[in-house]
């Protein structure tokens, strides 16, 4: 099952701030954040979970995968070619369906 990269907001941070140390711990390289695209809340058995999804653009390093067994990078036409954790099925149905 595929998901976004990403992590929890630690105190004092925003979450454009957040995200850039996510990504830098787990895919050891550098983004700018541009906006938040998508906002959902899902509902697990055990737990609930609000994911906010941000466009980035990477602008330092070459992305590896330290932390996760595979990365892939996609089309958008080509993102629903994957099983989506059901969290991140809404930020990738906005995806394939902007122009």
């Amino acid at each position: 099952m595929w998901e976004f990269p990403g992590g929890k907001v630690e105190k004092g941070e925003d979450l454009f701030t957040a995200l850039k140390r996510e990504i830098d711990e787990e895919l050891q390289c550098q983004i700018e954040t541009l906006d938040v695209f998508n906002d959902h809340t899902h509902e697990y058995e055990t737990f609930i979970i609000n994911l906010i999804s941000i466009k980035a653009k990477i602008v330092g390093g070459t992305p590896l995968a330290s932390e996760h067994s595979k990365l892939i990078w996609l089309k958008r036409e080509n993102l629903n070619s994957l099983k989506w954790a059901p969290a991140d099925i809404p930020a990738v149905e906005q995806l394939i369906n902007e122009k």
